[in-house]
């Protein structure tokens, strides 16, 4: 666009201007449309890895977090560009009354001459009002965007924290214990730097500047400022960003600001409840529909343990126990004597070991496990009863469920000594205190009904 005439170009852009509203409309709707199923999405994606994987542990919190980010950005976006879409539509309105009726006839009111002083001053003119809704619609619609950049960018600043973590972790392990000390030190003094002056760097951006306006100070702030530039990869947002508060009030900009940390903060610390005598959590006197495959909803996921039915008729129970990777230290200290062929996290998909003076590099045989004692190891850590009655020599078996893929174990409990009427299965878990200490803690309580199929 070199060659062509700066007239041309202002004027180009000066249409663009007059006509963006058809654009604005029409991203609006469209997006608002692909955001709800984009959400509805995500919640589904977030449930998953939820029951698939322990993405909440010290190792993944960096990246659970960071879709728990996204998913807000994509909330508050459907929320800006709803609030855009029907200022828009207002904006139309007021645009189609104007060419009914341009200005206030107050003699045809009729009101008293107080009055008709007082609203003369206060009502603003359809042309004034117009062109102040246009105003703010455009201004919504990048803040929309102006939100998502700063929800993305603190992910991506706790992401780069989460990987330097990660990095100095490696290090521990892959050097001699001597250099422990130095690590430490250098990984606390790193990460300590980042987290003050990213602190640093999220005040001078809510405050609009206050740091870049301290003549000494600023050519000390400067590198870092390039450096969360850099991480947060701000330079998509920077000129809606300095645009936005280069032409409105920043009294005005603080308070939108102001209001909407006080929204996200309410919505975090405060919730309604009409409910008062009913508990908050499952306890052994609830009667949760997760807990039987006829009762949950296709959509859910097995939360602990799950039965065929509330009702039972047959002379077997099956119980599906899903396994959860959270207890995964658990299950490693309960079973010292034996270690599986992969690890927590990720693994290598290729084996490689030095024979010979050569190095031999093949594909990872995980058929060469102990299945037997993996199977043993799982299964120890429960412990399954029937009204009381404790459930001696089990058989169990690995077993993905049918429904959503989870794994687990099944084992089929026989009928034989349970009740006419309510009976209640309950399954206890191992748990290992500082000290070693193992017990066996309440871990699903689940009632069904049994009669006997004559």
């Amino acid at each position: 666009m070199s060659n062509i005439p700066e007239e041309q170009i202002n004027e180009w852009l000066k249409k663009l201007e007059r006509e963006s509203w058809q654009l604005e409309l029409l991203v609006s709707a469209f997006t608002i449309f692909l955001l709800i199923q984009a959400t509805n999405s995500f919640d589904g994606f977030i449930t998953e890895i939820e029951y698939q994987y322990n993405f909440q542990s010290s190792k993944y919190s960096t990246l659970y977090l960071f879709l728990g980010l996204v998913h807000i950005s994509l909330q508050a976006l459907v929320f800006c560009l709803i609030s855009h879409l029907m200022l828009r539509g207002f904006w139309i309105g007021t645009i189609g009354l104007r060419s009914v009726q341009s200005s206030i006839d107050f003699s045809r009111l009729n009101y008293s001459e107080f009055f008709t002083e007082k609203l003369k001053k206060k009502v603003i003119s359809l042309d004034q009002l117009v062109i102040k809704l246009d105003e703010i619609c455009s201004v919504i619609f990048a803040f929309a965007f102006l939100v998502i950049s700063i929800l993305m960018a603190f992910g991506m600043y706790l992401i780069f924290i989460g990987v330097i973590a990660i990095v100095f972790n490696a290090l521990l392990d892959l050097t001699p214990d001597s250099f422990d000390y130095i690590i430490t030190k250098a990984a606390t003094l790193i990460i300590l730097t980042l987290l003050i002056t990213g602190l640093l760097y999220m005040i001078d951006y809510f405050t609009l500047g206050f740091f870049k306006k301290i003549k000494w100070f600023s050519r000390i702030y400067y590198p870092f400022y390039r450096l969360y530039n850099f991480i947060t990869v701000s330079i998509l947002s920077r000129s809606i960003y300095y645009y936005m508060i280069s032409k409105f009030s920043k009294r005005k900009i603080r308070m939108v600001y102001a209001i909407a940390s006080f929204a996200l903060a309410f919505t975090f610390l405060f919730k309604f409840d009409q409910h008062p005598y009913y508990p908050v959590r499952d306890n052994e006197y609830t009667l949760s529909a997760n807990y039987y495959d006829n009762l949950r909803p296709e959509s859910d996921y097995i939360d602990v343990a799950s039965i065929e039915s509330d009702y039972v008729q047959k002379p077997f129970l099956k119980v599906f126990l899903r396994y959860n990777a959270r207890y995964n230290n658990i299950i490693k200290s309960h079973c010292g004597d034996f270690t599986p062929l992969k690890e927590d996290g990720l693994n290598w998909r290729l084996k490689t070991k030095f024979e010979g003076g050569n190095l031999h590099i093949g594909q990872q045989k995980y058929e060469d496990e102990d299945f037997e004692k993996a199977l043993t190891c799982l299964s120890s850590i429960y412990q399954i009863e029937v009204n009381d009655s404790i459930y001696e020599s089990l058989t169990f078996r690995f077993y993905t469920h049918p429904r959503k893929g989870q794994k687990g174990l099944q084992t089929i409990l026989s009928a034989d000594g349970f009740l006419a009427g309510e009976n209640t299965l309950q399954i206890k878990r191992v748990e290992i205190d500082s000290a070693g200490n193992k017990t066996h803690e309440e871990f699903a309580t689940i009632p069904f009904w049994y009669q006997e199929d004559n």
